[in-house]
C-alpha cells in the first residue's frame, strides 16, 4: 500500500486507521507523522490523533526520535490469522 496512489478519503475511523497501518512496509518499517499523513492522504491532526489512540493500545510505538512503528499489538492479532493456504472462503 505504501506508495501506492491514496485512495479517496477514508470515510470511517477504521478505513483511516487501516490507511495508517497500511502506510508501513518492509522497505519504510519506521515513519513520522508527517510521513504517515502524506502517505495516507489524511491530515495531520486526524492523524497525530488516530496514532496517539492507536499508540494507547499498541498497535503502534513512537520511539525516541518521534518515529512510528507497528506496535506489539499488530503483531500479536496477525499471528492469529490463517496462513495463506489455510484461508477460508470468504462468506458471500
Amino acid at each position: 500500500m505504501a506508495g501506492a496512489d491514496p485512495d479517496p478519503l477514508p470515510r470511517s475511523v477504521i478505513g483511516r486507521l487501516v490507511a495508517i497501518l497500511g502506510s508501513f512496509s518492509p522497505d519504510q518499517p519506521r515513519l513520522t507523522l508527517t510521513q504517515i499523513s502524506h502517505l495516507c492522504g489524511l491530515p495531520v491532526t486526524t492523524t497525530y490523533r488516530l496514532l496517539s489512540q492507536a499508540q494507547e493500545c499498541g498497535a503502534v510505538i513512537r520511539d525516541a526520535d518521534q518515529h512510528y512503528w507497528i506496535g506489539p499489538r499488530i503483531v500479536e492479532l496477525a499471528a492469529l490469522a490463517p496462513s495463506a493456504t489455510t484461508f477460508p472462503a470468504a462468506s458471500p
